[in-house]
């Protein structure tokens, strides 16, 4: 399953860029994120509780950042078991781009979901993983700038349009998000 979405933060790219490689910053932002350890410079591991559906597990999670092009952009890839609930791998392309005087996050991810967690059924984790994305994505965001707006893509253009709601971001980041901000 694949998830996108953007952020229109005001804060500099250098400052959205440290908080995205905060290890405090991502576990006070990850929902339901338990611990959080930097085991590297590129590498990360976490404990959190996700529920999805009637699925509720804790998941050990491992991240490593690669591509990495401070401060610009970088590939999150990731991987979280959680034991008999099942297992989810995936990765997401994150970029910084200056914008209106402030900060444009955007980010591109797949994921994939085994045992349990699919069986669940696609429309449920899709749903959740939206959810997941935009509660972190929201809560970081409103972190470095309390007016930060989500954006929504206008599919037919593939262009971003300013949206004062915070509604479900994209599809399948809450599994990498799950991961990838789990693992932060």
């Amino acid at each position: 399953m694949e998830i996108k979405g953007e952020y229109q933060i005001d804060a500099s790219r250098e400052a959205v860029w440290d908080a995205l490689n905060d290890p405090e910053m991502l576990k006070k932002c990850i929902p339901g994120c338990e611990s959080l350890e930097q085991i590297s410079d590129t590498e990360l591991k976490a404990k959190v509780m996700a529920a999805i559906g009637p699925v509720r597990a804790r998941f050990d999670t491992r991240l490593s950042l690669e591509n990495l092009n401070p401060p610009q952009s970088y590939t999150l890839v990731g991987e979280s078991k959680a034991g008999m609930a099942g297992f989810g791998r995936g990765s997401a392309q994150v970029r910084l781009e200056e914008s209106n005087g402030g900060t444009l996050l955007t980010y591109n991810a797949d994921f994939k979901v085994g045992g349990k967690l699919a069986q669940v059924g696609s429309r449920l984790v899709m749903g959740a993983t939206k959810k997941t994305a935009d509660d972190f994505f929201g809560t970081f965001s409103r972190e470095l700038d309390p007016g930060a707006m989500r954006m929504d893509i206008d599919e037919a253009t593939g262009g971003a349009v300013s949206s004062m709601t915070w509604k479900a971001i994209g599809a399948a980041v809450a599994v990498l998000l799950i991961w990838w901000f789990l693992l932060r």
